[in-house]
Parts: C-alpha cells; sequence; structure tokens
C-alpha cells in the first residue's frame, strides 16, 4: 500500500488472470475498502486459456 497528499492509501493488485485476486488477495481488497482506502484491481488477460480448454461451456454460456 501506498499512501497519498490526501491521507488516503492506495492498494494495487495485479493478476493474470481474472479470478485469481479473489483468493489470493480477497482479503487485502476487503480491508483497504473498509478501511476507505481505494483499491485497484489489475488483470491483462481476459480468460481466453479458458475459452480454449472449454468451449463446450463457453458456448453454452453464449
Amino acid at each position: 500500500m501506498s499512501e497519498s497528499g490526501s491521507g488516503r492509501r492506495s492498494l494495487l493488485v495485479v493478476s493474470a488472470h481474472a479470478g485469481d485476486f479473489v483468493w489470493r488477495a480477497g482479503g487485502a481488497i476487503a480491508l483497504a475498502a473498509e478501511r476507505g482506502d481505494r483499491a485497484t484491481v489489475v488483470c491483462p488477460t481476459m480468460g481466453e486459456a479458458f475459452v480454449r480448454l472449454y468451449p463446450q461451456v463457453t458456448e453454452e454460456l453464449a
């Protein structure tokens, strides 16, 4: 976490896959939100591997 000039702290979570941050950093995100701090999550992928591995599920959801 880093502190801004306003005294609010910021949390940046970088996760390779959407969803991974939920079980790896969910507690830290919840704590930041509870304190009124800013939490930002960055996921550079959109789940392409899931689509390739489970095309039948992807078609059912479409």
